[in-house]
């Protein structure tokens, strides 16, 4: 292949929905230089995203959730020795002829098998920290750091985990944000303030992602009672699910009067008015390989407080935040406390200047020589 062919890739990702990794890649596909990729994509699920694809890339949704038909067939099929679900693949893959597959985040490491069995060169994008290792098999890990002729890293924190693995071919690419898609509506912001009686509290806190123990929902309550005693809030934005545990949250804030949380749900449309009800954005999550909402954060101009805990102290820098080198949620409320006075010389100038450097603009260079170093 020489320097001036395009890279023809065929992309892999589970869901095509709004998750740091997938947004990454709808970033990037809409600012790559097109006479250095050609891509195409495959996803495990018709999510949200592969009708909102640039027009040139080609999609299609694997066999990974078939309906009642497909499933009969496969059963079948696999009854005989035959797996649609690879061959579907395949024909795919014969159809693209693609120079590489690209694994998109630690999920699609079940792809590697079929990869080596065909000799198909795979690049292996990882997103994530150790515990999401535990999603996938330890032969799938070994394939993927042994088989893959390129990995990419999404922090320097993800980066040395590789290392450990032994990985040899490592490169960083941070994920990134597109500022140009966000777009408030103040007008809306202020409804929402006002709906939610957050005007009367000296301090709003946000913190956006799923509803998990990773994510930290189980320290919700006791972080409320010290934000309370601060008259500060806190709005918790994303898929609320419905466990025992969340249950027992639920209770316990109410149990003991914490009337300054505020559970909202997943918002899309009016994403960025429901974030920006905020007067700063706290991170309480245990493990967080980059975190694209804190740079979302910071491009709406708003101070950020985190726990160590991945990539996000990549991010902020002491003028943005502060991170928290403990594990203690006493001493997440008083950095919280800190920055709600601001003693860290906090301007929404210096937030947005540094939102700007993980901006797609800027992150699609770096991934463009990545790919351009591949064409030999």
């Amino acid at each position: 292949m020489k320097r001036n062919q395009q890279l023809n890739v065929l992309f892999f990702t589970p869901y095509a929905g709004r998750t740091g990794s997938e947004m990454f890649l709808w970033y990037m596909f809409g600012r790559v230089n097109k006479d250095v990729l050609k891509a195409s994509l495959i996803s495990e699920c018709n999510g949200e995203l592969l009708n909102q694809m640039p027009a040139e890339i080609e999609t299609f949704v694997s066999l990974k959730y078939p309906n009642a038909f497909t499933r009969i067939k496969q059963i079948v099929a696999r009854f005989i020795g035959f797996n649609l679900y690879d061959a579907h693949i395949l024909k795919i893959h014969k159809k693209i002829k693609p120079d590489y597959w690209y694994l998109n985040t630690v999920l699609m490491t079940d792809k590697l098998m079929l990869a080596q069995k065909n000799k198909i060169p795979v690049i292996m994008h990882f997103h994530e920290l150790t515990s999401d290792y535990g999603l996938v098999s330890k032969q799938q890990m070994q394939l993927a750091i042994n088989y893959s002729t390129l990995c990419i890293a999404d922090s320097k924190a993800v980066y040395d985990k590789l290392k450990i693995l032994g990985t040899k071919n490592i490169v960083l690419q941070y994920e990134c944000i597109d500022i140009g898609k966000i777009k408030v509506n103040e007008a809306n912001t202020k409804k929402i303030k006002e709906k939610l009686g957050l005007d009367k509290y000296n301090f709003v806190w946000l913190m956006s992602g799923t509803s998990s123990t990773r994510k930290g929902i189980d320290m919700v309550p006791e972080l409320a009672k010290y934000l309370k005693e601060q008259n500060a809030a806190l709005v918790w934005l994303g898929n609320n699910s419905t466990t025992g545990m969340d249950w027992m949250i639920e209770q316990e804030i109410a149990e003991k009067n914490l009337d300054n949380v505020f559970f909202l749900g997943k918002k899309v449309n009016d994403y960025y008015d429901y974030m920006n009800v905020m007067d700063g954005f706290v991170l309480t999550s245990r493990e967080e390989p980059f975190g694209m909402v804190v740079v979302e954060a910071l491009a709406l101009g708003k101070p950020i407080v985190s726990f160590n805990a991945g990539g996000v102290s990549e991010i902020v820098t002491a003028e943005t935040g502060r991170i928290v080198n403990s594990w203690n949620v006493v001493d997440l409320a008083n950095a919280m406390k800190e920055v709600a006075l601001n003693k860290i010389g906090f301007s929404a100038e210096k937030a947005k200047a540094r939102a700007n450097d993980f901006d797609v603009t800027n992150q699609v260079k770096n991934w463009e020589t990545i790919l351009l170093n591949l064409i030999k």
